[in-house]
């Protein structure tokens, strides 16, 4: 399959998640939307070989976990499993070289923005508005690259550190 069968795919359950979100609450939207989830994490700009896609998809796992576990509170069990499993992500990016960390951070944070955009419209029905302005954050989203996401990552610090 090709990368651009793997976007139309992930468009095409995206799209029918939102469609389901602003109907009248026949179908299941939670589904629709994992499902748009799952197909928007696997779509990719880039061709990766299987073993690299592999290993991008255990470091967003890794990344995931660690910030679960980053969490405050906790304990020292907790902090002993998050010093583990900051071992663990440390030996996947020694491995896996710096262009698939890339991909693992920009795919963690394109999965984690858009399952806040869908959670927004999980308790009440979307109007026209809403699927009109989703579907664009949708499209925005799907086109930000590493380097987007860098940029607009350093802005962002930049005017924390600014205020702060």
């Amino acid at each position: 399959m090709s990368g651009d069968d793997d976007t139309t795919a992930a468009e095409a359950s995206l799209r029918r998640a939102v469609e389901q979100l602003c109907g009248d609450g026949s179908g299941d939207g939670g589904e629709a939307a994992q499902e748009a989830v799952q197909a928007f994490a696997d779509g990719s700009g880039k061709t990766w070989t299987p073993e690299q896609e592999t290993q991008i998809r255990a470091m967003v796992d890794q990344i995931r976990k660690l910030r679960d576990l980053n969490r405050p509170g906790g304990g020292w069990w907790r902090r002993r499993r998050e010093w583990r499993a900051r071992g663990r992500l440390a030996n996947m990016m020694m491995a896996g070289g710096p262009e698939l960390l890339n991909e693992a951070e920009l795919r963690h944070w394109k999965n984690h923005a858009l399952v806040e955009l869908m959670l927004k419209f999980m308790d009440t029905a979307m109007k026209q508005h809403d699927t009109v302005e989703t579907l664009a954050r949708i499209e925005a989203l799907n086109a930000v690259t590493y380097e987007d996401y860098q940029r607009a990552k350093k802005a962002l610090a930049e005017k924390k550190a600014a205020v702060g």
